[in-house]
């Protein structure tokens, strides 16, 4: 009897380890992304058709509902802008478009908690002639809208010989994202976090481009000459100081690259004081300035640029920024002089 107690105990754990064998063979879960692309088609969709709505009547509050961030402040700016063109050049801007030529860039479930498309813009005009990048995040608020996903970003992704920017994808087909705020390993040049202050330097660095902290591509060359052209078009009678403003967008989206660098989507305030040189002068504001201030003169305006850029960080030398979309976002009015107290 006790040797059948023990033969009755050998099979009860020999059962139990052909049980915990079989359950050692299943298949590991499949890989996931933030989202699948049948979600991200559906966000995309969703998104274009509330912005077509929006664009019709100028509705910003409608805009906020599918978009959010520097995205939304540019664009809810530009409606206010709107209010001062003509019905026919009103009407132009809110011809209705859609996004074709979609490529899903997913970042692999907790990576990241966003994801981005490669596209091209069509409308009547036709399809865009090279592809942007738009970025989905969702809304960090509270309320009705938080944990919704909104698009939050609209750039470039070509460089200057207009080649595509090589993402990386891992074996999965998931874009790689290096870790929030990091450059480039191994990059001499300054990390994302230091980007937006970079291009705001831009505007304020006395001496050539090569002295900035960006490589000379076009639109750094384009940035770096606006302070010139301003102070043309102000004359000898008014000054224009520069300098980073403050803005609530701080958040930059983050990509590899396949030669082993960084993409870079990161926003930039940068503030712009116009004023007379003496109180017996007055400054006139142009078209643009009239739907925040007004046509009434003043002794100057302080303008609030808001940036929206794209740029490479490479495995070495400086960052490339590609391009800029700048959107003035706010005035208001200076009362004294340039120099005045």
């Amino acid at each position: 009897m006790a040797g059948l107690a023990v033969l009755m105990a050998v099979a009860v754990l020999l059962t139990g380890c052909g049980g915990s064998a079989a359950e050692g063979d299943k298949k590991a879960p499949e890989p996931e992304g933030v989202v699948t692309e049948a979600e991200a088609a559906k966000i995309v969709d969703r998104y274009v058709s509330v912005n077509n709505r929006a664009n019709k009547t100028n509705d910003g509050k409608l805009l906020s509902t599918v978009e959010g961030g520097a995205l939304l402040e540019q664009s809810q700016a530009g409606y206010k802008a709107d209010a001062d063109l003509s019905k026919k050049e009103q009407a132009a801007s809110a011809e209705p478009f859609s996004y074709v030529d979609r490529t899903y860039l997913i970042p692999r479930k907790g990576k990241a908690m966003w994801f981005a498309v490669k596209t091209r813009t069509k409308d009547k005009e036709g399809t865009s002639k090279y592809p942007q990048l738009i970025v989905f995040d969702r809304d960090k608020g509270k309320g009705k809208a938080k944990g919704e996903w909104k698009n939050v970003a609209s750039v470039s992704l070509v460089d200057d010989e207009k080649k595509t920017v090589p993402l990386a994808k891992d074996k999965d087909g998931f874009v790689r994202v290096p870790a929030d705020g990091s450059g480039s390993a191994g990059s001499s040049a300054a990390g994302v976090a230091e980007l937006s202050t970079s291009l705001a330097d831009l505007y304020t660095i006395r001496g050539p481009l090569s002295s900035s902290e960006f490589a000379d591509t076009k639109a750094a060359r384009s940035v770096h000459e606006i302070p010139k052209e301003v102070g043309k078009d102000l004359g000898e009678r008014a000054t224009a100081q520069f300098k980073e403003g403050e803005s609530e967008h701080e958040k930059a989206y983050t990509f590899r690259t396949r030669d082993k660098g960084t993409y870079a989507v990161f926003n930039t305030a940068v503030d712009v004081d116009q004023q007379v040189i003496a109180d017996n002068l007055e400054m006139v504001p142009g078209p643009n300035l009239h739907p925040f201030v007004g046509k009434k003169p003043s002794k100057g305006f302080s303008l609030h640029w808001l940036h929206q850029s794209s740029a490479v960080l490479p495995a070495h030398g400086k960052p490339q920024l590609l391009d800029y979309e700048v959107e003035l976002t706010g005035v208001r009015r200076l009362h004294h002089a340039s120099g005045a107290t």
